[in-house]
């Protein structure tokens, strides 16, 4: 069978109209398949890029969201102790957060879409964090995790809207003079926090007595 094919292209005159047609038809059919092809991709490439674009854009939005509440938290923490302090503290919390209904998640990659999805679980726990501290916590203590919690929220989204819009090739964020130093002031916020945080439970551990040098005068006047 093989051999008869060659015989065949052999005797085929590449000059003939009808070897000249095919050849035609299929370099025509070639081209136009690789222009689908490439329209395709850069149609690919645009919905990405504008499904990544409105999700960074929510993300961004949303640690606006955060820090307007950490400022919030700040002004019910400075109310006068008491009643008002506790109602006030009432209305602060972390914000609920969600992606926009109409995004397109089939066009994204696998590992951009696990790091989107985790976020909002993310926020939800520490809402639910600071529910449950509100339940026993002092109102002021309450504002201040609030506003802990509300800064990293806030950094969390920045991170991952700068790295949704670099990995699908969105336009890079140019914040307005509002929002330029947000990123550091958030960054500088949570390093004293926890530099705080860090002070009180080295002190707190210093000062608990050793229970055995406590136990001892105890045992020797059960002996004597």
């Amino acid at each position: 069978m093989r051999q008869e094919w060659l015989e065949f292209l052999q005797r085929i005159s590449w000059n003939s109209p009808v070897t000249l047609a095919l050849m035609s038809g299929a370099v025509g059919s070639i081209v136009t398949l690789t222009w689908i092809s490439a329209k395709e991709t850069r149609e690919g490439k645009r919905r990405r890029r504008s499904s990544a674009l409105e999700l960074a854009l929510s993300l961004e939005s949303y640690a606006r969201t955060c820090r307007t509440m950490m400022h919030k938290a700040l002004w019910a923490a400075a109310e006068p102790t008491g009643l008002i302090t506790r109602e006030a503290s009432k209305g602060v919390s972390v914000p609920a957060f969600t992606y926009p209904e109409n995004v397109q998640w089939d066009i994204l990659s696998r590992k951009a879409i696990s790091e989107l999805r985790e976020y909002p679980a993310t926020v939800h726990g520490a809402r639910e964090y600071v529910e449950a501290f509100r339940e026993f916590a002092d109102p002021i203590d309450v504002c201040g995790q609030v506003e802990y919690e509300c800064a990293k929220a806030a950094m969390s989204a920045l991170a991952l809207a700068r790295a949704t819009r670099s990995r699908h090739g969105a336009a890079a964020w140019r914040p307005g003079a509002k929002d330029s130093a947000m990123e550091r002031e958030l960054s500088d916020f949570i390093a004293k926090t926890e530099e705080k945080r860090r002070t009180s439970l080295e002190r707190r551990t210093d000062s608990v007595p050793d229970g055995r040098t406590n136990m001892q005068p105890l045992k020797e006047a059960l002996c004597a």
